[in-house]
């Protein structure tokens, strides 16, 4: 072979070598970025969604925080794009419909209808304002817009490269945005028609539960099916059982129960939280201010749909460890979630219990049909007849699951009149 020719094949050698590291680069680091796009979409979803949950506490009444709403939104919105290791690019507010809006609460939109960032109002602006106006009812169709309600979250992740390192690719970034908007829950408890469910001072498990044959609880694992009636055994007054809580822990315990019931007087509840329980199961204690038992003030309720909180895991804190944090992102951080190291889980009274989420009940009631004639609740625990289901057990609460909250918070006092709302949070785009 000539000198010439075995230039040309060195040449044409070369040329398939850096062919099969591109080759093997798209497939490699090519699969790695479509994984990371979709790692840092999951990112920017809790990042929007951070900062709509505070749209939502401010939606449902609770008092303006410390430095204001925007310094706060904006200080959310970062910690949680952190913790999911994502770089935020720019946020901007927007109405429940997910357009942008200026300072001056009008549409941040161009002629055509595409977005118009350079207008919008940005989270975490220098004036530390939200967007202002009078808007008060959006047409999303035709691009009207209503107040502030959500946010629009761009973002960037930056993916290192293996193989395309070879021919000078060090990284790639991919780019992400998500909107969350917060707005009053409608359909169970129709808020534009003045009726608010209320907010029950009870727990349920996020599963089903069955009671053993020493009377504890056990975790079915699996979910509520909606519209069944449900006989929900109270076992024994150890953890994971239906828990009553104490708004204010840990001050009154279960003498503050029965008011609670009877006039809603929670705080503003995010979603998750953590929530303080001074008893489980079937205690049936009450009276004090409002002299009425716990199972009696559960039957106003008979028939009714009613807020109930849902939780999936317990704390409960040794001497000097402190409460569980309810903070984002502790509060949806493994191991612990903002639990202190060795304190998850635990049993008996007085502990903590994660909520999650909030159950639409409807108790029963004699009239209501499907429920043979039973009251939504029997606690005192002499109640086999009405509650054993081939479990044991002796008290329960008789309802159906209507619907689930997720996200969200419910506000201050919800059930006690005008104004007290549960307000949800979604992501919309």
């Amino acid at each position: 072979m000539s000198t010439r020719q075995s230039g040309q094949a060195i040449v044409v050698m070369v040329g398939a070598i850096l062919l099969a590291v591109v080759m093997v680069a798209t497939i490699v680091d090519g699969g790695n970025v479509l994984a990371q796009q979709r790692v840092a979409q999951n990112g920017v979803d809790a990042a929007a969604e951070a900062g709509a949950v505070l749209l939502a506490e401010r939606l449902s009444g609770a008092s303006d925080p410390s430095g204001g709403w925007d310094v706060n939104i904006n200080a959310r919105i970062a910690q949680v794009a952190a913790a999911n290791n994502v770089t935020v690019r720019a946020a901007y507010y927007t109405d429940i419909c997910g357009i942008p809006l200026r300072s001056d609460g009008t549409a941040a939109i161009t002629g055509n209808l595409s977005e118009d960032f350079s207008t919008a109002l940005q989270v975490g602006n220098s004036s530390h304002i939200l967007p202002g106006g009078t808007a008060t009812a959006p047409d999303c169709p035709n691009r009207l817009v209503g107040p502030v309600a959500g946010v629009l979250v761009l973002a960037d992740k930056t993916v290192g490269t293996y193989v395309a390192r070879a021919i000078g690719i060090s990284s790639f970034k991919v780019t992400t945005r998500a909107t969350a908007v917060a707005g009053y829950l409608q359909g169970y408890c129709d808020s534009s028609q003045g009726n608010y469910c209320a907010l029950l001072p009870i727990a349920f498990p996020v599963d089903v539960i069955s009671c053993d044959g020493q009377h504890n609880p056990v975790d079915t694992g699996q979910s509520w099916t909606f519209n069944v009636v449900y006989k929900i055994p109270l076992c024994s007054t150890s953890s994971g059982n239906v828990g009553y809580l104490d708004w204010t822990p840990k001050a009154g315990g279960t003498g503050e129960v029965v008011c609670s019931i009877l006039t809603a007087d929670n705080p503003a509840i995010d979603l998750p939280s953590w929530q303080y329980v001074p008893a489980a199961g079937n205690s049936n204690g009450g009276g004090g201010a409002c002299n009425m038992t716990i199972e009696d003030a559960l039957r106003t309720y008979d028939g009714q749909v009613v807020l109930a909180p849902q939780f999936d895991l317990t704390c409960n804190p040794k001497n000097g460890d402190g409460d569980p944090s309810s903070s984002n992102p502790a509060i949806i951080t493994a191991p612990n979630y903002g639990c202190p190291a060795g304190d998850l889980g635990g049993n008996g009274s007085n502990i903590w219990y994660r909520m999650p989420s909030f159950a639409f009940l409807e108790l029963c009631a004699p009239a209501v049909a499907g429920c043979d004639g039973l009251h939504g609740a029997y606690i005192q625990g002499n109640n086999s007849a009405q509650c054993d289901t081939g479990n044991g057990a002796t008290a329960c609460l008789v309802a159906k699951f209507k619907q689930i909250m997720a996200t969200g918070t419910v506000g201050a006092g919800v059930g006690s009149g005008t104004g007290s709302k549960a307000v949800g949070v979604q992501l919309i785009k």
